[in-house]
Formats: structure tokens, C-alpha cells, sequence
């Protein structure tokens, strides 16, 4: 029985880049747009001119998902080594990936056995999965193992992000034009959560340290860590402050700090520090 082949998108933060060739993972390229130029996604990688276009115009930006013709393409040419594919992409509140890719692979069925699964989660928190998932695949486990490897671990996953501004809330629809005034003109910073796959903005505060406090609290709250990332851009001080605070919680873990992908910063913006915990299945 050929293996199956694990496919994801370029909104994965990979533990270790070395496994896409290892396992040979395939990554859908997102489209990042900002007003009228084109900037396509690489996986672990981060475009500090995009960035700072972001910057200057926050609310023309957008992610758009990878063309029908080219995820059919992808498909055709797995074909060829096996008839069994499972598509593990970001969550669809954020991108319209796993809808094109459910499209695409509707004219395989009866070629090939394609599971398309919605993670609810980005970043290395969709990294997490995919690399669960590859090495399940690259072990020999069948495709129906490796879907309920994948639905175990997606519950689990946690996320919460502190953003320098509220307009990329506002963008989304998240926050209203009204809300998204009084809190830049009393300088207001949100904290968002990451619940049912969306940004749910849940507090403001007033100052970067007491986000931090909020970051430090959330994690401090799960009585099991088997993962956790700091994911940030432009915040490499208070990343280490928080740091700091949970060497004192956590003496004998190490807790890498990472940067997110531009289809992040679309929703969370170019400025920002989160945390993404995954628990573990007990």
C-alpha cells in the first residue's frame, strides 16, 4: 500500500523545516495582498517589506487562497505515487484554503481517497499537527489513524495574541469602526483568543506589560504543556520578559520563541506576541 501523502499550507510554522523534504510534505503557497501587489507566502519565512506595507495600509490587505487550477495540479501529480491524500490546512475563519482544496479534490473522487481537515488553528499550532500527521504517514499508518491523530490533537491547541493596534481587528470585522476609534485614541491594545478557528478580541489594555501580565496568566492556567511557542514580531523585549517570569513557573522547560507568516499579520498584524499551547492528549 503506497503511503499517504500529507499536503498543508504556507500558513504552517513547521517545528523543523527539514521535514517537508524528509517526509515530503507538500505546502499550498497562500497569496498575501496589500492595495495591488501580489506577495506569495513561504512556509517559516518572514517578508519584512510586506511587513512594513502592512504598516502603511492596514486595511487593503488580504489573504487569498491558492488557485482551483493549481491545487487540481498538486493533486494530478500525487496521483502518480499514491491514491491516498490528507489535506491539513489553517483554519478556514482566517483563509479560504481548505474550501478550494474540498473543490479540487471533488473531481478525484473514485482516483484517489482525499480527506480535507480544518485545523481551527495557524502557525505552529498547524504545525504541530502536520508534523504529527508525517510522521504517522512516514511510519506506515493508514489514513484513517492519521485523521483521528489529526481530530485528537486539534481540541487541544490554544492561542492567545497581544496586537500593537486594533485595526486589523476592525479589518476582519472583529471590532467595530466605533470601538476601533475610542480605543486608538486612548491607546488601547487588544487581546485576542483564538476560539472555533477565529480571533475573538476578549480585553484591551492599556500598556505592554500589562499584556504581558495577561499572556503570563494565560499560560500559567493549564495544568498540562507538551508544547508551547511564543510567536511574535516587533516585540523582542517583552518576548523575553515573559521569558523570564516562565523560567520561574516552568524551572526545567525551554519554550522557543518564533515569527509568524505574513497571512498571520494579516489578522493579528505586523506588531504583535501571542503564545500557542498545545496540552497533550491524556
Amino acid at each position: 500500500m503506497a503511503q499517504v501523502k500529507i499536503v498543508t499550507d504556507s500558513s504552517a510554522h513547521l517545528p523543523d523545516m527539514a521535514l517537508v523534504a524528509e517526509y515530503g510534505i507538500e505546502v499550498i503557497p497562500l497569496l498575501v495582498r496589500v492595495g495591488s501587489q501580489v506577495y506569495p507566502e513561504r512556509i517559516n519565512q518572514t517578508d519584512e517589506a510586506l511587513l512594513r506595507r502592512m504598516l502603511q495600509d492596514p486595511k487593503s490587505v488580504t489573504v487569498d487562497a491558492p488557485a482551483l487550477n493549481q491545487v487540481q495540479a498538486l493533486f494530478a501529480r500525487l496521483g502518480q505515487v499514491t491514491d491516498s491524500v490528507i489535506c491539513i490546512h489553517g483554519s478556514g475563519a482566517l483563509h479560504d484554503t481548505g474550501e478550494i482544496v474540498r473543490r479540487a479534490a471533488a473531481g478525484f473522487m473514485g482516483r484517489q481517497r482525499i480527506v480535507v481537515l480544518d485545523t481551527l488553528t495557524t502557525s505552529i499550532g498547524l504545525g504541530l499537527i502536520v508534523e504529527a500527521a508525517a510522521r504517522a504517514a512516514a511510519t506506515g499508518a493508514s489514513q484513517a489513524e492519521i485523521v483521528r491523530i489529526v481530530r485528537g490533537m486539534i481540541p487541544h491547541i490554544y492561542a492567545l495574541f497581544f496586537s500593537d493596534s486594533l485595526e486589523y481587528l476592525e479589518a476582519w470585522g472583529r471590532l467595530g469602526p466605533a470601538q476601533t476609534m475610542l480605543g486608538t485614541m486612548l491607546d488601547l491594545k487588544p487581546l485576542s483568543m483564538m476560539e472555533d478557528g477565529d480571533f475573538v478580541p476578549i480585553e484591551k489594555v492599556r500598556s505592554y506589560a500589562r499584556a504581558v501580565d495577561k499572556l503570563h496568566d494565560f499560560i500559567i492556567e493549564f495544568s498540562r504543556i507538551e508544547q508551547l511557542y511564543l510567536v511574535q514580531h516587533g516585540f523582542e523585549t517583552e518576548a523575553a520578559q515573559l521569558l523570564e517570569r516562565l523560567e520561574l513557573t516552568f524551572p526545567r522547560r525551554e519554550f522557543p520563541v518564533i515569527d509568524y507568516s505574513p497571512s498571520l499579520a494579516v489578522h493579528v498584524g505586523p506588531r504583535a506576541l501571542g503564545v500557542m499551547v498545545y496540552e497533550g492528549v491524556r
